[in-house]
């Protein structure tokens, strides 16, 4: 990977789904910003409106996590994939997608668009931010490397958490963090843990 593409243009995703399986599963939520030579320069997030027939083959459990099960109705007005698709298409061309499972949410994506004939183009490869956590927290002593997990290791709230918009940001805070970290960075974050740990 060139480090100087992400300093100059990415974006950073993620997607709600209604479960893991790209051929049952659908995007009910999502949200891309753009990053250009180091400042955040576009922030777009969205609900995607499910089917009756995606609902029926929802996991219940994915519907709990991001919150769709407790209040249905928030996503009554929201777009479709239909609405929507063009608009991920044109965030996601000619830029890096950096992601927490990266994989998982352009194969959801591209799962979407051919379930609705498009043709929109999603790229196929990004930056995942689960690998640097991997390289650079397992030496540290973290062992579980979830978004969730990571936000406890590290202190953060975990407020909004499961929300398209939160873990975008969360994933954004993560990169900045550990993208080229050194020996340096290492020990600023063993010595913050050290800190916290004293509180």
């Amino acid at each position: 990977m060139d480090h100087s593409e992400l300093e100059m243009k990415f974006t950073i995703l993620d997607t709600e789904t209604t479960g893991l399986d790209p051929l049952q599963s659908t995007v009910i939520e999502i949200a891309i910003w753009t990053v250009e030579d180091g400042k955040v320069i576009d922030k777009w997030a969205t609900k995607v409106k499910p089917s009756r027939q995606d609902l029926a083959l929802a996991q219940k459990v994915a519907l709990e996590k991001n919150g769709y099960s407790a209040n249905p109705e928030a996503w009554s007005g929201a777009p479709s994939w239909l609405d929507i698709a063009p608009t991920v298409a044109r965030k996601l061309r000619k830029t890096m997608p950096v992601g927490h499972a990266v994989h998982f949410d352009l194969a959801m994506i591209r799962a979407c668009m051919e379930r609705h004939q498009l043709e929109e183009w999603t790229p196929f490869r990004g930056l995942d931010t689960m690998a640097l956590a991997i390289e650079h927290l397992s030496p540290l002593g973290l062992r579980s490397f979830s978004l969730d997990r990571i936000r406890q290791w590290f202190g953060w709230s975990l407020e909004g958490a499961h929300t398209a918009e939160q873990d975008v940001a969360d994933c954004y805070r993560l990169f900045r963090l550990l993208h080229q970290a050194g020996p340096m960075t290492r020990a600023r974050i063993r010595a913050g843990r050290w800190w916290r740990s004293k509180r």
